[in-house]
């Protein structure tokens, strides 16, 4: 789990919400940015910190 995530997904996926971007976490990736659409469902799927 990296230290700087911001949000946690239901299934336990780490993200980080930075200069209004999203970005989600994958080892041995790092942070990837999030580049769909953002509707209230995805929104629902997160828990902050």
């Amino acid at each position: 789990m990296p230290p700087d995530y911001t949000h946690i997904e239901n299934d336990g996926t780490p993200w980080k919400y930075d200069n209004n971007e999203w970005f989600f976490w994958r080892d041995g990736f790092g942070w990837i940015q999030y580049v769909g659409q953002k509707p209230t469902s995805f929104y629902n799927k997160f828990r902050e910190r």
